[in-house]
């Protein structure tokens, strides 16, 4: 519950707040630059079906709406380059906000998400084909 309350006071701090924290947001030609050149960590932040219906090659799913969110997170290494992606950049943009805040290093936001990635035509993992 604690944890529930440190997440839902994080998200409002950061919708409410006056001072301005800037995300770095990236395109998909730079995401693709990063997978190819770098041992990145690759965060689906969707829910687990979104995730299964197609998803990028490498990435990890932590659900933004689950409970465990924070924690799971947290088990992350947060001296990595990371980069965070949803639909089309709502929640990772607030996921990435959250990481900055538990003291991840390197955050960047692919802030067209699975939509800006299907719109350019690559690849994607689908895993609701495979049951």
């Amino acid at each position: 519950m604690l944890k529930n309350f440190i997440l839902f006071f994080v998200i409002i701090s950061f919708s409410c707040s006056n001072s301005e924290v800037e995300v770095n947001k990236i395109t998909s030609e730079k995401l693709i630059s990063l997978l190819k050149t770098q041992d990145i960590q690759l965060i689906d932040v969707r829910m687990l079906g979104e995730y299964n219906v197609g998803h990028i090659e490498g990435a990890l799913n932590i659900d933004f709406y689950k409970s465990s969110f924070v924690d799971s997170v947290n088990e992350l290494d947060k001296s990595k380059l990371t980069v965070v992606y949803c639909k089309s950049g709502n929640r990772s943009n607030k996921s990435a906000l959250i990481m900055d805040s538990l003291g991840f290093i390197e955050i960047y936001d692919f802030n067209k998400g699975m939509n800006g990635w299907l719109k350019t035509e690559n690849s994607i993992v689908r895993l609701d084909s495979l049951n």
